[in-house]
């Protein structure tokens, strides 16, 4: 997952940021390409079996939790390109926004993969046939998951801290091809780089 990463400078401030996200004081915003149409706005309540670390936990020997999960999502765009990947003659994928009410370990991928519409570029939770497609039609190497946003009241200041990470070129290279940009200006990144990237990626 690309975007915004938040890291403690001390123990003390690790701590009350660890609180925070506990308590659900922080907000957090992604957004994600996906298989298929998701046409409304939905509540994703749907409790999710702990994941394990595989080196932190690999001798843990209590059994794995049912952990409560709240993802909100909400369709931004959609789109149905002329590629036939499986068994359809064309294939149609969604731009949303998620913002996990809870923090659970790939809670957002496995929430998609739960509704059939699994983030594009998944190969632990998703449509494995659809990611190489995209790969071979579109150019589309990872995963399509971007932590956009994170607002919080700072630990320390008290004062409110809204950090925002924009699409990187891989993440827009595939908005571009999709007719998805401009819906999220705040989160593209502009320039003579950039535009050049495109009309070769175009070519």
């Amino acid at each position: 997952t690309s975007g915004v990463l938040l890291m403690a400078l001390s123990s003390e401030v690790a701590r009350t940021l660890s609180v925070c996200f506990e308590q659900h004081q922080m907000e957090k915003v992604y957004h994600a390409v996906v298989r298929g149409y998701v046409e409304e706005p939905m509540i994703i309540d749907s409790p999710l079996v702990e994941e394990h670390d595989k080196i932190a936990d690999k001798f843990a020997s209590h059994p794995p939790k049912i952990q409560h999960c709240i993802t909100h999502c909400v369709p931004l765009a959609k789109v149905e390109k002329e590629v036939a990947i499986g068994r359809y003659p064309t294939s149609r994928f969604s731009l949303l926004e998620l913002r996990p009410e809870t923090g659970r370990k790939h809670q957002l991928r496995r929430h998609m993969s739960h509704i059939r519409h699994p983030i594009i570029g998944d190969t632990a939770h998703g449509d494995l046939r659809q990611n190489r497609g995209v790969v071979n039609h579109f150019q589309s190497h990872r995963l399509m998951l971007h932590a956009s946003q994170l607002n919080l009241i700072h630990p320390i200041t008290q004062q409110p801290l809204n950090l925002t990470a924009k699409w990187d070129l891989p993440w827009q290279h595939l908005i571009n091809q999709f007719g998805w940009r401009g819906l999220k200006p705040e989160l593209e990144q502009f320039g003579e780089d950039l535009a050049h990237h495109f009309v070769l990626s175009d070519i």
